[in-house]
């Protein structure tokens, strides 16, 4: 079968994102927020490419995208903790809710930063740099590119389904759900923007200001649930707080409903399947290979466990 093109610069794309992410993750006395929540993006990116590739290869991208998230969620806390904290900064809350709040993230803090070893950082590097070095191993022959373009319409099927849902129901961990789907799909049409590159690019943009009004939505629930649970507050304090947080969900739920049918009930997850297959097939350029990103050509020598 003669190779095509499109399978192999996902694959390319997918391993200078995850090599980015091994250059990047922080050490101990790394966490810097700036730090953090750029290996956690460069991590759900990964995530969505492999997932390009899971209809077609099945177990390896599946073994790839679980050892992605269990990277991830290593970092996961240090990043909820940061924008616990500039949560609080910008909704301003009276001392008597802010200074509890801020002390126990202090605390938390603290203890996740006891938790992450020098071994845990050796070991996340490592795994990920396993991960490239398995995926220059991955067949590719069987894969076409349509199977590109179909798993991407699989990614907006699923995030049609699970928006339906969320926005019946409203319950914020179908909220969440409906994202992760978002950002997959943002991720894997900026990655196939050089086909089309006006209008992948701005569709992958408009899913952009689609999740970041489903994070400020989720940040504000992590908030909620931690001020419940290990704020400190009392009761008075903790009801009045909450107040505050559900009316600028409402708000940032209504936003989200508004941008969701705009970008997922104008075409048919059918139609959108056919569009990319087209734009795949007659592409406007050549397909140039990616360009390693700046971490990576910074990267220190590799880090073993």
């Amino acid at each position: 079968m003669e190779t095509q093109p499109w399978p192999g610069y996902c694959r390319a794309l997918l391993a200078s994102s995850v090599a980015s992410s091994a250059a990047r993750f922080p050490g101990r006395g790394e966490e810097a927020p700036e730090r953090v929540h750029g290996v956690r993006k460069s991590l759900k990116e990964s995530r969505a490419l492999a997932r390009l590739f899971l209809p077609s290869i099945g177990e390896p991208a599946r073994v790839t995208i679980a050892a992605l998230a269990v990277v991830r969620r290593r970092i996961g806390r240090a990043r909820d903790l940061d924008v616990m904290e500039g949560r609080i900064e910008r909704l301003a809350p009276p001392p008597e809710i802010a200074a509890p709040l801020r002390d126990a993230i202090d605390r938390e803090r603290a203890a996740a930063q006891r938790a992450h070893t020098s071994f845990a950082t050796a070991a996340s590097r490592a795994q990920l740099q396993a991960i490239v070095k398995r995926l220059e191993g991955w067949d590719l022959s069987p894969v076409a590119d349509a199977d590109i373009a179909e798993a991407a319409a699989r990614t907006f099927r699923q995030a049609v389904r699970r928006g339906r849902l969320a926005f019946d129901d409203g319950d914020p961990a179908a909220l969440h759900a409906l994202r992760s789907r978002v950002v997959d799909l943002r991720y894997q049409l900026s990655a196939l923007a050089p086909a089309w590159p006006a209008t992948l690019d701005a569709h992958s943009e408009a899913l952009n200001a689609l999740r970041d009004t489903l994070g400020d939505y989720n940040d504000l629930d992590v908030l909620g649930r931690f001020a419940a649970e290990r704020g400190g507050l009392s009761p008075e304090a903790l009801a009045t707080f909450h107040e505050r947080l559900d009316s600028k969900q409402r708000k940032l739920k209504r936003r989200a409903a508004i941008e969701f049918e705009r970008l997922f009930a104008a075409e048919t997850p059918d139609a959108f399947a056919a569009r990319l297959a087209v734009y795949l097939r007659h592409p406007l350029g050549k397909l140039a290979p990616p360009r390693p990103k700046s971490s990576e050509r910074l990267a220190s020598p590799p880090v073993t466990a």
